[in-house]
């Protein structure tokens, strides 16, 4: 059973910063309990309260994660980045790096890591629909190490990852390559046309994929 806390700090790694009221709705639990439990969760060095205000310009105070929580409770796998790349950056062969500026030997790299991996999946989902597909991949960037969820849309699935290692660690330069990465692994392991698209406010930052497909296809992923 998950306690109180741990969906107190699941949702503000997914909202960013939330007030008293915001969370007491989402979680039907009395203000005063959230408060309680916040208390707990300042005194432990896990959230940290910042004055603001509301729409109709009263103050009051919003919660949000410190680095130490980021750090505690959705810990990033950079040992299993490492070794993904070292894999494969020992597979390329000298000749397919000639004339490549540095940005296109990270492009070449990421790209065929996105392929290596979507065929060790293969077997595993041939003949699977897509909406169990959906679920299985979300389950997968939780293995390792992200905060992703899913659900059905319209015109077929999302995914949000909150917690996104390779974004964190290639901040820069290399961002778009690894949204690119992404993308390429998502779309390869599903079968199926992926969008990568901006995360909206006030969600706080996260990378967030669209999988659009016929009406007819989509059927029932369920949310995560």
């Amino acid at each position: 059973m998950i306690s109180t806390k741990s969906e107190i700090l699941a949702l503000l790694k997914r909202n960013g910063r939330q007030s008293v009221g915001e969370l007491a709705q989402e979680l039907k639990l009395a203000p005063v309990t959230i408060r309680q439990h916040l208390t707990h969760l300042e005194r432990d060095g896990l959230v940290v309260a910042e004055r603001g205000s509301d729409s109709a310009g009263r103050s009051h105070y919003l919660f949000r994660l410190t680095a130490k929580a980021h750090a505690a409770a959705f810990p990033r796998r950079s040992d299993r980045l490492v070794e993904l790349l070292v894999r494969e950056i020992g597979t390329l062969d000298g000749r397919e790096l000639v004339g490549l500026t540095p940005g296109e030997r990270v492009a070449l790299v990421l790209e065929r890591l996105a392929q290596r991996l979507a065929e060790e999946y293969a077997p595993v989902l041939r003949g699977w629909p897509l909406a169990e597909r959906v679920v299985f991949v979300t389950e997968v960037m939780h293995a390792e190490g992200g905060f992703a969820e899913c659900e059905e849309t319209e015109r077929g699935y999302e995914i949000r990852d909150f917690n996104c290692l390779f974004h964190r660690l290639l901040n820069g330069d290399g961002a778009s390559d690894v949204c690119e990465w992404h993308r390429t692994f998502l779309s390869r392991t599903l079968g199926a046309e992926v969008r990568v698209v901006p995360c909206p406010e006030p969600m706080g930052r996260c990378c967030r994929y669209l999988i659009e497909v016929p009406v007819a296809v989509a059927s029932g992923a369920g949310g995560r």
